[in-house]
């Protein structure tokens, strides 16, 4: 793994400190789009015991003492945003003595907007007495959490909610760097006069590929402020025995599974567009310096990757060039993508749009460590009804296969483009996996004599809104439903 450059990163114990420029960006998209819920990160679990309320309030506060960017607000000095940290104190908790009314009130919960001046950025609730157990829905917003923060997020709350069980007051060891230090860090290595030219040299490995994609015939994307775009989801699943294939075809050609993967999509993109030179997204965890990879905090950075799956290219042949491209451009995970994509925009020899339209994520962070008999279950992730793309694939490794989910703008397509786009990638990606050598263009997009999937589709309807939210919560409760009665 790469290590961080000069200068040092160092405690410096600041109170108030400059944003990171992954913060800054989620800043400026709050500023636009005000009580949005774009970004919030809602994360349901199950509990194996009996939840004590007591207990949980001293675990939280635990937790928010010893990860400073829990108790962190947002605001403005000198014209310039800056995050000040604040003192040590309750987590907002709300308890409830009955299972959740119904989905709707998960997702009332899930998409209550957060205030970040007044802070803090961090609450949960508690709904308990339910048939399979209590429920917990931590809600953080994404300016001070990502994907690779849960493991240390819940592997403390865990330690602290054991502590408080005991009769104690929970205490976790002091962290030798916080978030602010990265942000300081982060402002002077990525400095604009310090990133120029590497700035420019990536453009110009971009220059020619285009990320303003339509999938299909679309309407035109909506000029609304990204954190306020209607986004839907469909869910679907990656059998086991094909992940497996994937990845021991990854390992035949000595790449990773994201190399794999990331062809079949780029290989199913290609038949959508007709394009054969493009950019597509994804997201790179950027904690490249061990004091960092413990941390609670934003540090995701989005990487473009060029794209170019050639009809005729075995798909082999596309797996190697994309395992090259990966290399180079998570090599620049470091460049902040805002000033990526400014540039992008005042390239006189670039089409106007977007760098990025589509995107592809592997979530491959890894899982919480909770011990050989865990209070409570992993986190699974509720739908927001909103969207930062386009189109979004993510997958995550399950108990048995991956878990996908194509997220999408309601303004530009609907669950039919979704669903097929999913059946599309799965297809294509067992053939792939079946007969490595084949060229792209002969490889099936469909499996004429299976049945259409099923959907799951949030779009704001009352209806699919509760299917989406059965089969997220049934994932946490065991495939039980919840409901007043706590009946399934």
């Amino acid at each position: 793994m790469a290590r961080l450059p000069s200068p040092p990163l160092t405690r410096r114990h600041a109170a108030t400190a400059p944003l990171s420029r992954a913060q800054e960006r989620l800043w400026f998209i709050d500023a636009a789009a005000p009580g949005s819920a774009a970004y919030n990160v809602p994360l349901l679990t199950r509990w194996y015991e009996p939840l004590d309320p007591r207990a949980l309030a001293s675990a939280l506060a635990a937790v928010v003492e010893r990860h400073e960017i829990l108790r962190t607000t947002y605001g403005l000095r000198d014209g310039r945003p800056v995050q000040h940290v604040g003192a040590p104190g309750p987590v907002p908790l709300e308890v409830t003595a009955r299972p959740p009314e119904g989905d709707e009130e998960l997702a009332r919960h899930a998409r209550a907007p957060f205030d970040l001046a007044a802070g803090p950025p961090l609450r949960c609730a508690v709904w308990q007495g339910g048939p399979d157990g209590d429920l917990m829905l931590l809600v953080v917003h994404h300016i001070a959490v990502d994907g690779w923060s849960l493991g240390a997020l819940y592997e403390d709350l865990a330690a602290a909610y054991g502590q408080a069980l005991g009769g104690g007051v929970p205490r976790l060891p002091e962290l030798p760097l916080q978030y602010t230090d990265f942000a300081e860090w982060d402002r002077e290595v990525s400095a604009p006069s310090a990133t120029a030219e590497r700035v420019g040299a990536r453009l110009a490995q971009l220059r020619g590929a285009s990320g303003d994609l339509a999938l299909g015939s679309c309407p035109p994307r909506p000029q609304v402020p990204e954190g306020d775009r209607r986004g839907a989801q469909h869910l679907f699943t990656v059998p086991g025995e094909l992940s497996t294939a994937a990845e021991e075809l990854a390992a035949e050609l000595r790449a990773t599974p994201f190399v794999v993967l990331f062809a079949a999509f780029q290989a199913v993109v290609q038949r959508w567009t007709g394009r054969e030179e493009f950019l597509l997204g994804t997201v790179a965890a950027n904690r490249a310096h061990p004091a960092v990879e413990g941390l609670i905090g934003f540090f995701v950075n989005t990487v473009p990757l060029v794209c170019r799956p050639e009809p005729d290219r075995p798909f082999a042949r596309l797996c190697t060039e994309v395992r090259g491209e990966a290399f180079r451009s998570l090599s620049h995970q470091r460049l902040p993508y805002e000033q990526l994509a400014a540039a992008a925009g005042a390239d006189r020899f670039r089409e106007p749009g977007p760098l990025v339209s589509v995107g592809f994520v592997l979530q491959n962070a890894p899982a919480p460590r909770l011990g050989d008999r865990p209070r409570f279950g992993p986190p699974r992730l509720l739908p927001t009804g909103t969207t930062k793309l386009d189109v979004t694939l993510t997958l995550e490794y399950g108990d048995d296969g991956l878990l996908g989910t194509v997220e999408y703008d309601l303004d530009r397509y609907g669950e039919s483009t979704a669903r097929q786009l999913a059946g599309n990638f799965t297809t294509l990606l067992a053939a792939a996996v079946a007969a490595p050598g084949t060229a792209l263009r002969a490889l099936p997009l469909t499996e004429r004599t299976a049945g259409r999937p099923p959907v799951t589709v949030l779009d704001g309807g009352r209806r699919d809104l509760a299917a989406h939210y059965r089969q997220r919560i049934g994932a946490v409760t065991g495939g039980r439903d919840v409901s007043r009665e706590g009946e399934a």
